[in-house]
C-alpha cells in the first residue's frame, strides 16, 4: 500500500512539472521602447511640434518684456543726470515694478509649460496604454513592458513590439 501510494504521488508529481512546462511555453511576452516610439511616431511628433510652438510663443513674449525691461533701465542710466531727485525716484520705483513683473511673467509662463507638458505626457501614457492593451489582447501577450523598465535586463529584438505600437498609435489618431 505505502508503495502505490510513493508510485502514484511520483506519478503525479511528475504529470505537475510536465503541466508546468506547458503552460510555461504557451507565455507570450513583448517589449516596447518608449524612446523609439517618440522619434518614429507621426502623431507624436505632431504632439511634440505643438510643445515646441507653445514655448516659442510664450518665450516671445517674454523676450519682449525682457527688452522693454532693458529699454527702462538704459534710459534711466542715460537720464540719471538730467533727473530730479523725485523723477529718479520715480522712475526706479517703476524700473522695480517691471522687474517684479517680469519675474512672475517669467514664473508663470515656466509653470504653463510645466503643466502643458505634463498633460501631454498623461494623455500620451493613456493612448499608448490602450493601444499596447489592445494589441496584448489581439495577439494574445501575457505581459508586454517597457524597454528600460527595471529589472529587465536582457531581451531578445524578437520580443520587440515597438513598430507595431507606433503603426497602431498613428493609425489611432489619424
Amino acid at each position: 500500500m505505502k508503495k502505490l501510494f510513493i508510485l502514484i504521488a511520483g506519478v503525479a508529481l511528475i504529470l505537475g512539472f510536465q503541466y508546468q512546462a506547458f503552460c510555461a511555453g504557451s507565455n507570450k511576452f513583448g517589449v516596447v521602447d518608449i524612446e523609439k516610439f517618440q522619434e518614429q511616431s507621426k502623431s507624436f511628433q505632431k504632439i511634440k511640434k505643438g510643445l515646441q510652438q507653445k514655448f516659442v510663443a510664450l518665450q516671445k513674449k517674454l523676450d519682449e518684456k525682457k527688452n522693454e525691461l532693458i529699454e527702462i533701465e538704459n534710459e534711466l542710466k542715460k537720464q540719471s543726470m538730467m533727473l530730479s531727485l523725485d523723477a529718479k525716484e520715480d522712475k526706479a520705483k517703476e524700473l522695480d515694478k517691471k522687474r517684479r513683473h517680469f519675474k512672475y511673467l517669467a514664473e508663470d509662463f515656466t509653470q504653463e509649460m510645466k503643466q502643458a507638458q505634463l498633460e501631454a505626457r498623461q494623455s500620451l501614457a493613456k493612448e499608448l496604454e490602450k493601444v499596447v492593451e489592445k494589441i496584448g489582447k489581439k495577439e494574445g501577450y501575457t505581459m508586454i513592458m517597457e524597454k528600460r523598465t527595471i529589472g529587465l535586463v536582457y531581451f531578445n529584438n524578437a520580443l520587440d513590439i515597438t513598430d507595431q505600437v507606433i503603426k497602431e498609435y498613428d493609425k489611432m489618431k489619424k
